[in-house]
């Protein structure tokens, strides 16, 4: 009787997995159906917002013969900036942070010290010091005229206020380091505090001090760039050297950049001196004002040798499977979803970024390409087929 029991257990339990199977194999074939039409590929807007999927139309590149090159965004030395204080001193306040944008001559850090206040007292004694010889010189020399003064005097106080002058001089050149007004010093008017200066129109990089700090001569409170300038280094290979000149297109984008986006520049100077090791030259390429790129950036970079521009698509828009190349469009809309087509066409010129487009479906509407989602939709159309078969 326990081993009849146990027989209709299993029996049971089999004809249960079985059941379940099926079912599981019911769900996924109409999850098929449901996003498979006979023209293509019907998704709904969360589907299409989740596949990041975005229309548009053909490009325009020029994707003539090019010379490949890689190197990095850079600026000249005089747009880079360090904020350091000429004398030892403590933080006041700091008061930009890092990715300010900041004007010429605005004050960046406040410093203080009673060294500061030493040195005014000590620029107005001296100026007090250059007055008196100053005086006294006038006097020894209108004796010494007169055949009264002695010329041994006269050739001390000379010297006394040479040595006066020197020294008013030198610690008016070392206020005007500060940023303090040896004018004004000299009027009476003692700061106990001294600012640090923007050099020119820029953007904080970094910030390496806080309030109370204290921080020596030569220290790096701040870095600064100007990013007016930013600039293409690229290193060429000795063999391409005769192929580039000056003014010639420079097509470029950053691999760290997820949105795989193209800028464009051009070639401004050519090298003279090779590298023995690497046997490159560089090449300087200027490009038009990007907020988005930075210095440092590494870029990999085509120069081309024809400017001529044919109909392409970016490479996320294509697809490429079994000797086929296709694209998709959007196509209409079916049970409050969007039907999105397959289109084949034959390429043309294949860069690193662009697949030309030579001859395509005229009929289909080519204001609504898929221009990125393409691989979600393609995989979509897969499942689909795989559900028929």
């Amino acid at each position: 009787m326990f081993n009849k029991y146990i027989y209709t257990s299993v029996i049971i339990t089999f004809f249960m997995l079985i059941v379940s199977c099926n079912q599981q194999a019911v769900e996924e074939e109409e999850h098929h159906e449901e996003n498979h039409a006979e023209e293509g590929i019907l998704l709904s807007d969360p589907q299409i917002k989740q596949a990041g999927i975005s229309i548009g139309s053909f490009d325009y590149q020029p994707l003539g013969q090019s010379i490949a090159a890689n190197g990095t965004i850079e600026l000249p030395p005089n747009n880079l900036a360090s904020i350091t204080p000429i004398m030892d001193g403590f933080v006041a306040s700091i008061r930009f942070l890092e990715g300010a944008e900041v004007k010429k001559g605005q004050a960046l850090v406040t410093l203080k010290n009673p060294d500061y206040i030493t040195l005014q007292q000590e620029y107005i004694q001296a100026v007090n010091n250059f007055n008196v010889l100053e005086k006294e010189l006038e006097r020894q020399r209108t004796l010494t005229q007169a055949e009264v003064g002695a010329q041994k005097k006269l050739q001390q106080t000379e010297a006394d206020f040479n040595n006066a002058k020197a020294q008013k001089s030198g610690l008016s050149e070392r206020l005007k380091y500060l940023g303090i007004s040896p004018a004004k010093v000299a009027q009476g008017n003692i700061q106990n505090l001294i600012y640090l200066t923007a050099p020119f129109d820029g953007t904080v990089t970094s910030v390496n001090a806080h309030n109370g700090q204290h921080v020596k001569a030569g220290e790096p409170i701040m870095e600064l760039i100007n990013r007016d300038h930013m600039h293409l280094e690229l290193q060429l290979f000795q063999k391409d050297i005769h192929k580039v000149k000056e003014g010639q297109k420079i097509i470029f984008k950053v691999p760290a950049f997820e949105n795989n986006k193209q800028y464009e520049g051009e070639v401004s100077l050519v090298g003279k001196n090779m590298n023995p090791k690497t046997k490159t030259i560089r090449v300087h390429g200027h490009f038009h004002e990007e907020f988005d790129l930075i210095a440092g950036l590494y870029v990999e970079a085509n120069i081309l040798q024809d400017t001529s521009k044919v109909k392409v698509l970016p490479d996320e828009a294509v697809i490429q499977n079994d000797g086929q190349y296709y694209y998709f469009t959007e196509s209409g809309k079916e049970n409050s979803k969007t039907l999105f087509s397959k289109n084949l066409f034959t390429p043309g010129t294949i860069s690193s970024y662009f697949t030309e487009i030579k001859v395509f479906n005229q009929e289909s509407d080519t204001t609504k390409i898929v221009k990125s989602g393409s691989f979600y939709l393609k995989s979509e159309m897969n499942k689909g087929e795989g559900g028929h078969h």
